[in-house]
């Protein structure tokens, strides 16, 4: 016996079929605003480019960490879908994110500094705060929304022709964005329109999802001043080695070592290094300082083996470079079954079974 399609699944069909009817009588009924609609639509692709390109710049500037930041341009089949939805007389001047950006930031407090961004980059025509509509939506999704056009700071011909275009950008935290995606697939918009016994759900819900965020700013305010404490430890080194062996406090360990500031190669190597030492049970900076201590002339040499072996590759070739964090991994590795855990390289394993037979 043949299965019946599922009710959701019978809807979705209906509304495809709808949809794709609506757009063949829009290609009858009014080609020609179709036909603007796709001569547009190039101009307001570049005009996402372009905004997206100077967020990601001075976003990137101000040290603001975002989990996405992108843009995209409105397709003819939303664009369609809005105009089944409502009534717009005047569809090109009424209708407002045919480009779209959106940054969406790790943490509330670079919200404000998103925002000011946005204010000093572009002319602002509309700024919506979500959260001031919650009077009438209180399980409602909660972020700053921006009409912009591109200011006149940005001149030059290839922003001549965008100059007059408006972009609504999107600006909200990772858990608001979470709670937006998921209010996306709800059919319920307004608390009125909620079944009772969803209600009270939904706003504890969305209750929950604003104590995350506070948490996680919470959390960030946290270790800002655990690396604040580290680093004026550092003024007295016996206290610097009393902290426990984590990564913020091996970063800080490795640049106060070395006299250098960490890479952004270095930072991921620390990931690995640190598993590895977490694994060999070093739990404090004061025993990986031992570890250094103890093995720096097997250090100094296996360093010297590995130039030695670099430079009978390519003898005009300048001397390898040698990463901070890849000395403290050097000074374990003097230990034959630690060394066996990191990924050493061919040119590295020589070099140090070279040194095992020199010392």
């Amino acid at each position: 016996m043949a299965r019946k399609a599922p009710a959701s699944a019978k809807a979705e069909k209906t509304i495809s079929s709808t949809l794709s009817n609506h757009t063949d009588d829009m290609w009858t009924k009014n080609p020609a605003l179709i036909k603007s609609f796709l001569d547009a639509k190039p101009e307001f692709e570049q005009l996402c480019a372009e905004v997206e390109y100077i967020l990601k710049k001075k976003v990137t500037q101000a040290s603001i960490e975002t989990s996405f930041l992108g843009s995209r341009a409105k397709t003819l089949n939303s664009f369609l879908e809005k105009l089944t939805r409502k009534s717009y007389p005047d569809p090109f001047n009424q209708i407002d994110d045919f480009a779209g950006a959106r940054v969406v930031c790790l943490y509330n407090n670079d919200i404000t500094k998103v925002i000011e961004i946005i204010r000093n980059e572009f002319d602002v025509a509309e700024e919506i705060n979500k959260r001031e509509e919650l009077d009438t939506n209180k399980f409602g999704y909660i972020g700053h929304h921006f009409i912009v056009r591109l200011s006149e700071k940005y001149s030059g011909a290839r922003y001549d022709d965008l100059r007059n275009l408006r972009c609504e950008i999107q600006v909200r935290t990772v858990v608001q964005d979470a709670w937006s995606i998921i209010q996306h697939h709800m059919v319920y918009k307004k608390e009125s329109q909620v079944p009772s016994n969803l209600i009270r759900k939904l706003n504890g819900l969305a209750g929950l999802f604003e104590t995350v965020d506070d948490q996680f700013e919470f959390i960030r305010l946290q270790r800002d001043k655990y690396l604040e404490e580290v680093r004026e430890s550092k003024n007295t080194p016996n206290n610097f080695l009393e902290n426990e062996l984590n990564y913020d406090s091996l970063v800080e360990f490795v640049q106060w070592r070395y006299k250098q500031e960490l890479s952004d190669q270095d930072r991921a190597n620390i990931t690995k290094v640190l598993d590895v030492l977490n694994d060999i049970g070093i739990s404090s900076l004061k025993e990986l300082e031992t570890q250094i201590e103890r093995n720096e002339a097997f250090c100094k040499l296996a360093i010297d083996n590995y130039q030695k072996s670099f430079a009978e590759d390519d003898p005009n070739a300048p001397k390898a470079p040698i990463f901070p964090v890849i000395n403290v991994a050097l000074a374990v590795s003097a230990n034959p079954v630690w060394r066996s855990m990191f990924p050493w390289g061919p040119t590295w394993s020589n070099a140090l079974t070279n040194t095992d037979a020199q010392l």
